[in-house]
């Protein structure tokens, strides 16, 4: 897991307190999506409801 997913981690853990994968994943890790230029993070908290947070993914620039 990287340093993007462990920051949306801490960030949902900050909001909600408690955070639980959701569908039919077993661990959060199971539970980030990439979109385009986007990293989400997909979890359910105590009461059920499911949530998303997400992050813009930077491009790294090649060295000349």
């Amino acid at each position: 897991m990287g340093n993007l997913e462990k920051q949306l981690i801490d960030k949902a853990t900050r909001k909600h307190k408690k955070i639980y994968p959701c569908a039919q994943k077993t661990t959060i890790a199971d539970c980030f999506t990439r979109n385009d230029e986007r990293l989400m993070l997909w979890f359910n908290t105590e009461d059920q409801s499911t949530h998303v947070m997400s992050t813009v993914l930077r491009k790294t620039r090649k060295k000349s």
